[in-house]
């Protein structure tokens, strides 16, 4: 691996415990491609979640670097056995929905080039919401998408948002956010019916608040009776979801389903972002 990525390469490991067979009850293993990092989880054959690996490296960088995946690829020991790995989701930074009725791959594919900047490296790939009648279209790194065919022949693909586009069992108005170092996924629905899906970059909690207190304003939502479930891709990130609840003192984040220690607890938005995950799959 390149020894710029050396130099700047942040890890953060959880486990449910120290035991040393603890890599052998892995049964199942879940990766989270994210721009400059990777997020992996190993669950038992029961469905437990075992142990989170998490890499990343600083945000000066460009966002896909090969040699850092490929390097994760082969000296990660969740990904020893390439077989094990079920699911991989995908955190593109391009994307949008097309309702079934207007759907065709050619023009999808122009809309999305007409959005956003599509590399000719990049593979524009789909993702069926059949709950919604519509198909979320997405673009990647081709060199990415190669290695992951390569490496880990069995893995199905999926966008990182498909946890959160299923409907939600109430008819409250609902968000579901995922936050990454440097931006957040976030999907409205109200009254089960499909409202908002976006990628946005934030600095600070309040860029956050802000986006969903006008999102409810423009939707004429009371923010009061919002439901924002909210999930982290690693645990630096946990305290903006703290500071998130200054503004809605409700958010739920699966801190509150923690029976378990600090480390647990330091984790929590992680967890919950995998349990959702390993379900989706």
């Amino acid at each position: 691996m390149s020894e710029v990525i050396n130099n700047n390469l942040n890890q953060q490991v959880y486990t449910i415990h120290n035991s040393d067979t603890l890599l052998n009850q892995v049964d199942k293993v879940i990766c989270v491609l994210l721009p400059r990092g990777v997020l992996i989880a190993g669950f038992s054959d029961r469905g437990d979640l075992l142990m989170i690996r998490h890499s990343d490296y600083k945000r000066d960088l460009p966002i896909w670097i090969l040699d850092f995946f490929e390097h994760q690829f082969i000296n990660e020991p969740l990904l020893t056995d390439s077989t094990k790995v079920t699911s991989v989701f995908i955190a593109s930074d391009k994307s949008f929905i097309v309702p079934d009725a207007l759907y065709s791959e050619e023009t999808a594919q122009e809309w999305l080039k007409k959005l956003y900047y599509i590399e000719i490296n990049e593979t524009i790939a789909t993702y069926p919401l059949r709950d919604d009648k519509a198909v979320f279209v997405y673009a990647w790194a081709s060199a990415i998408e190669s290695l992951v065919n390569r490496y880990f022949t069995k893995a199905k693909f999926f966008p990182l948002p498909a946890y959160q586009l299923q409907k939600p069992k109430t008819n409250n108005a609902t968000i579901t956010a995922c936050i990454t170092t440097d931006a957040v996924f976030a999907t409205l629905y109200d009254n089960k019916t499909l409202y908002w899906n976006q990628y946005f970059h934030y600095e600070t909690a309040e860029d956050i608040a802000y986006q969903i207190k006008l999102l409810c304003a423009q939707n004429e939502i009371d923010v009061n009776t919002l439901e924002l479930h909210c999930s982290v891709t690693s645990r630096n990130v946990g305290k903006i979801v703290s500071d998130l609840t200054q503004y809605f003192p409700d958010l739920k984040s699966g801190i509150e389903n923690i029976h378990g220690g600090e480390n647990e607890y330091n984790w929590s938005g992680t967890l919950n972002l995998l349990q959702q995950l390993y379900a989706c799959a």
